[in-house]
């Protein structure tokens, strides 16, 4: 019991913290919204509609994000956008610009007792 009035005495402060800290912000941008006096000669111009605000901030935002959803998947909806059994990772190394004649010399040799044999870990073993 002790533990649930605790945590909602925690949850009372948070809450009230949180809206005092917002009214404390509030105060000083609606104040200009109430005294919409043109004292320095400026032009609000016309304000924004709610519809207006929504296709902007969000409408926009979310064709943008479809369109690169979209261009990151459609490319596997085709036939050849998938990948096939060919095309899979063998494990062997890769090497760019060599021969495979270069790549025989590139093989490991079978290791030496006490050499390591790149198996990894601090002694070179697991």
């Amino acid at each position: 019991m002790a533990s649930t009035l605790g945590a909602r005495s925690r949850a009372t402060v948070v809450v009230a913290t949180s809206l005092a800290l917002t009214a404390l912000m509030v105060g000083p941008a609606s104040a200009s919204v109430i005294d919409m006096t043109v004292d320095d000669g400026e032009d609000r111009g016309v304000t924004m509609g709610a519809g207006e605000a929504f296709l902007i901030f969000v409408g926009i935002p979310l064709v943008v994000a479809a369109l690169v959803w979209l261009l990151v998947k459609a490319p596997a909806w085709t036939r050849s956008g998938r990948a096939n059994e060919t095309d899979a990772w063998t494990g062997d190394r890769l090497a760019v610009g060599t021969t495979a004649e270069s790549l025989v010399a590139l093989e490991p040799s079978a290791p030496t007792p006490g050499e390591p044999d790149g198996t990894g870990g601090t002694s070179a073993r697991w």
